[in-house]
């Protein structure tokens, strides 16, 4: 029994690690595009980079997680799949972050779409705050998770409603170049994406601390 604690325990501190790095993918994110907003090119293939080391690091410790704990018997198997869920998160701000040099709007088109893109990331940001802190509830205070994934299931509901009122604007402006709007879609199609696996994570915590 206190070799399976310490076991989680250990695993859980490392994913403690993992929930940090993906909110700093997701922070370098933000400001990458607030980059791509005020028209700083030349900012933007630096925090790229960035962003791409701190998606190598996270990946080790995938590797870490999976090489030293996926054998050592039953009953981490959601832990593991929760290892894998958090991985695939980072994916999305680093294709979103792709994807906005290729949009090409004109100054008032371009403010307006702003304005809407900082209402969705912040909540997203928000959620990964959140995020955060449930892991390392996970093992510091059990009692306080179940509020911490209730939280971050009502931040996904908002950003649902926000997504919607952007697809709505995008649908009925015919200022937006048909290119351009596509791609637009594209990118606020990541950030709800990106909403949504967060929302699966705090669900998989959720059931893993009632096991």
């Amino acid at each position: 029994m206190a070799q399976n604690r310490k076991i989680k325990e250990e695993i859980i501190s490392l994913l403690i690690e993992h929930s940090r790095i993906i909110y700093n993918v997701i922070s370098d994110m933000a400001v990458y595009y607030n980059f791509w907003a005020e028209d700083q090119d030349k900012s933007l293939e630096k925090k790229r980079n960035k962003m791409q080391i701190l998606e190598e690091e996270a990946d080790e410790i995938k590797i870490q997680i999976l090489q030293g704990y996926s054998e050592v018997g039953a009953g981490y198997g959601d832990y593991i799949a929760l290892t894998l869920q958090m991985d695939n998160v980072i994916n999305y701000p680093l294709e979103f972050v792709d994807m906005l040099p290729k949009i090409e709007l004109d100054k008032k088109i371009k403010k307006e779409v702003s304005e809407k893109y900082h209402k969705l990331i912040n909540i997203i940001i928000h959620m990964t705050e959140v995020l955060k802190t449930t892991i390392k509830n996970l093992r510091d205070n059990k009692s306080a998770v179940f509020n911490d994934t209730t939280e971050i299931h009502e931040l996904e509901n908002e950003t649902d409603s926000i997504y919607r009122q952007f697809l709505e604007y995008l649908y009925s402006n015919e200022e937006i170049k048909i290119r351009s709007l596509l791609r637009l879609r594209d990118s606020i199609v990541l950030m709800e994406q990106l909403a949504d696996r967060i929302h699966d994570i705090a669900d998989l915590i959720r059931v893993i601390n009632f096991s």
